[in-house]
């Protein structure tokens, strides 16, 4: 009887032992959840505005496929456009064509070093963030580069023969969004209408079409992102 008393209590010891390391890893995995959640939120926070960025740099960037585009029509077809409106046109596609996303990756990377992700219930949550900030947002900087590298070697050259001083006319979406006004300019009308400057004006239109194709793609993920967090959160 002896014996079986205390083999009962060292089992009742035993068993509250388990236990309380049960609770306390419901209690840790509880945590862990809260602050999975609590770092979602803020990342739905983040993407909102990374919409709202996307948008205004798409709508930036049609203005400068606009500005090309008749460039392209005058030379083409001899529209006769005035110094002042080539000037303003070419300001617009070499100082704002090349005006890129860069993406807040912050609390991405939270979630992912203090291992967060691992708690994502959501499957499409856990794909639509690897796609957005491991995919497309490298795929983004990719472009983004092809695009710069190409617009300032040949800004280089057809800056000595169209030569423009333009001041800024701030606004409050900040500096990239300010309007550039051209208060002085010389344009040597036979280089500009030449077939190395019609080439170089038509690649930086090709380029600026393919990075608001990039700008699409992004914006289409984040959106995906969005649905799949609040997919995440109602888990």
């Amino acid at each position: 009887m002896k014996y079986t008393k205390y083999l009962v209590e060292g089992i009742l010891v035993f068993l509250g032992i388990l236990l309380s390391f049960y609770i306390e890893d419901k209690r840790i995995i509880e945590e862990n959840t809260n602050y999975k959640n609590e770092l979602v939120r803020d990342l739905q926070k983040i993407i909102e505005s990374e919409r709202d960025q996307i948008k205004n740099i798409k709508n930036l960037q049609f203005r400068c496929l606009e500005a090309a585009e008749e460039l392209i029509f005058d030379i083409q077809n001899d529209t006769q456009l005035s110094d002042k409106i080539i000037a303003e046109n070419f300001l617009l596609v070499s100082q704002r064509g090349t005006v890129s996303f860069f993406p807040q990756k912050g609390i991405y990377e939270e979630l992912t070093n203090t291992g967060s992700t691992k708690l994502i219930k959501s499957k499409n949550f856990r794909y639509a963030l690897s796609d957005t900030y491991n995919n497309l947002n490298f795929r983004n900087l990719a472009v983004s580069r092809i695009i710069d590298d190409y617009f300032f070697r040949e800004i280089s050259v057809i800056n000595k023969k169209i030569i423009i001083i333009s001041k800024e006319v701030k606004n409050d979406s900040g500096y990239v969004y300010s309007d550039l006004v051209p208060v002085y300019f010389k344009i040597d009308k036979n280089y500009y209408k030449s077939d190395n400057f019609l080439s170089s004006i038509n690649q930086f239109k090709s380029l600026i079409e393919r990075y608001i194709d990039m700008l699409d793609k992004l914006d289409k993920s984040y959106e995906l992102l969005n649905i799949y967090s609040n997919e995440e959160l109602s888990n």
